[in-house]
């Protein structure tokens, strides 16, 4: 589908002109004027993504990437868009600021709301046809207001539309008072007003956790990312955080007396961020954040060049500049190789600068990097690769396992990179090597990069030194079965199993539960005894991450040391 109708809304006149398909080459673009009034007619568009208006849209598969936004002269719609856009009935009027329409932007999109921009102090939304008139309280309470309304209004989609094969979503339903039959046969404003009027106590402590919220410094041409938070479906804050102090991100008393991987420590201010209601957060504004993945407006548009690549096999180059690094470099080709799905890995070592360019340059899915980083670049036996030299970089991820990768990692991001693992300052290397291999073990099956880094810096104490920059939702495997994730603890007569899977790729999907014929709603725990003699033939039939006393471990890995302990 190359050329299609095209509405002209300030003429409202048709044209024939170009557009990009989901089917091709990306999402459609629809074109605004770049003002407050624009960004919201634009942001109106968004929910013609929705393949369903019914309670399936909370399911995965029923949401296409949203259309595209751009900023022109005009008010400019594909046909393709227009007519998908669904008529709700319901509108989101919110005051006319760019960072009202911001944070409004997820709750719109879901809901297939008309975004308004208005000249009033308070948001409100409406639903033609019901009783549905809810006020909002001004920023800063109305980005929880409207994070909560939205995980109120998905959650219980979710539930109506599994209700048939979920026996809990049933019992539940019938505790709210909502008869899914009734529900599914609502229109979307009908809907809303029924779950509205659902008591806030009776689904305290049953939301899942969702899976990501995204602190942005909002702006008319930042925008044009909205679509791609929305696909993700993350909820929008506005960005705000507290400058840190360097000795509150690391006691630099522990590089005295061990060896490590550089020296160096990011460019930009450092920064705890006001987190949101997400177990994920990206962070779109100035400023390092800690907890928080740095994303960039480049991540985004990078992540479309890779979108047709033929990733069978996935390609994996692990490089290891320094000598002494032998025990992590070899650990982790193994653990790339005995992934679950094809991969084909390139091993190296002592890379000069223009070999090192040359990976990086290359169609690799994942180079690996071990070894040395300081403020002139990645380290090599001729000197230091400056990732900003690079020409176009063809690699989508990486990880740069070196002391103060940071802005090295960012700058791969620039030249054409998705999104990365780096470190913020000096990590001593034996502690480098303890997250490697298990950055390398998640990743394999299926983790998205902020999720794997997260585990994987729970093996050593210094854990708040790695981070993520890019895109921290991609992932470098997609495997059939989701990454669960399992919370262990002792209890009487054995030990409690809490599983679950939080995932940006699947909000609204579910997961197959270890130890247990059943599955449960991505985000949601479900919790199981297992006594001390049967848990660790459990665990080897299995292979999934397990955090254990605050540690992680590896199924298998923890079988054999609860047996040793013994």
């Amino acid at each position: 589908m190359g050329v299609n109708d095209e509405v002209d809304a300030d003429r409202g006149t048709a044209e024939t002109t170009g557009f990009r398909s989901d089917s091709e080459t990306g999402p459609a673009e629809i074109q605004v004027p770049g003002t407050v009034m624009g960004v919201a007619t634009g942001l109106s568009y968004l929910s013609a993504a929705h393949r369903s208006m019914a309670p399936a849209r909370s399911h995965p598969d029923h949401r296409s990437h949203p259309p595209l936004v751009t900023v022109g002269d005009t008010v400019s719609v594909p046909r393709s868009v227009r007519d998908r856009k669904p008529e709700t009935g319901i509108e989101l009027a919110v005051p006319a600021t760019v960072s009202d329409l911001f944070v409004a932007a997820p709750l719109a999109y879901y809901l297939g709301a008309d975004l308004r921009a208005v000249d009033r102090d308070t948001a409100v939304l409406t639903a033609a046809g019901t009783s549905v008139r809810r006020r909002f309280e001004r920023r800063p309470q109305f980005q929880d207001r409207v994070a909560a309304l939205l995980r109120r209004v998905f959650y219980l989609d979710c539930l109506v539309r599994r209700v048939d094969a979920d026996t809990s979503a049933g019992d539940l339903l019938s505790r709210l008072d909502l008869d899914p039959e009734s529900v599914r046969s609502l229109s979307p404003a009908g809907r809303l007003e029924r779950y509205l009027a659902v008591p806030d106590d009776t689904l305290d402590g049953t939301l899942p956790d969702w899976h990501l919220a995204t602190h942005v410094h909002p702006s008319i041409e930042r925008a044009r990312y909205l679509p791609f938070l929305l696909d993700k479906l993350s909820l929008v804050y506005i960005a705000d955080g507290a400058e840190m102090e360097p000795r509150d991100l690391l006691d630099r008393t522990l590089t005295d007396a061990f060896p490590t991987r550089g020296s160096d420590s990011p460019a930009e201010s450092v920064l705890a961020p006001s987190l949101g209601a997400g177990r994920s957060q990206a962070w779109m504004a100035p400023g390092t954040p800690i907890d928080a993945f740095k994303t960039t407006p480049a991540a985004f548009e990078n992540r479309g060049r890779y979108r047709d690549r033929d990733t069978e096999p996935v390609s994996v180059a692990v490089v290891r500049n320094d000598d002494g690094m032998a025990d992590e470099h070899g650990a982790v080709a193994e653990i790339y190789r005995g992934a679950d799905r094809s991969v084909d890995v390139t091993v190296s070592e002592r890379l000069r600068t223009d070999e090192l360019a040359a990976v990086f340059e290359a169609e690799n899915d994942f180079v690996h990097f071990i070894g040395h980083c300081d403020d002139a670049g990645l380290r090599c036996p001729d000197g230091n690769l400056a990732s900003d030299s690079l020409g176009d970089v063809r690699t989508p991820t990486f990880f740069l396992n070196a002391c103060g990768s940071y802005d090295e990692g960012l700058a791969l991001v620039r030249r054409g990179a998705v999104a990365g693992a780096v470190t913020f300052t000096d990590v001593l290397d034996n502690h480098a090597a303890l997250v490697g291999t298990a950055f390398a073990h998640l990743l394999s099956h299926g983790f998205c990069l902020q999720r794997a880094i997260e585990l994987a810096r729970r093996r050593i104490m210094m854990g708040k030194d790695y981070a993520v920059v890019g895109d921290g939702t991609y992932a470098l495997v997609s495997q059939g079965t989701h990454p669960i994730v399992v919370w262990l603890s002792e209890c009487d007569g054995g030990y409690e199993l809490a599983c679950e899977v939080v995932t940006p790729r699947s909000a609204g999907g579910h997961y197959r539960v270890p130890f247990a014929d059943e599955q449960t709603l991505n985000g949601t725990k479900r919790t199981f005894t297992v006594g001390a003699e049967r848990l660790p033939g459990e665990l080897r039939a299995a292979s999934f991450p397990i955090i254990f006393d605050g540690e992680f471990y590896w199924s298998d890995d923890l079988a054999a040391h609860l047996e040793s302990s013994e």
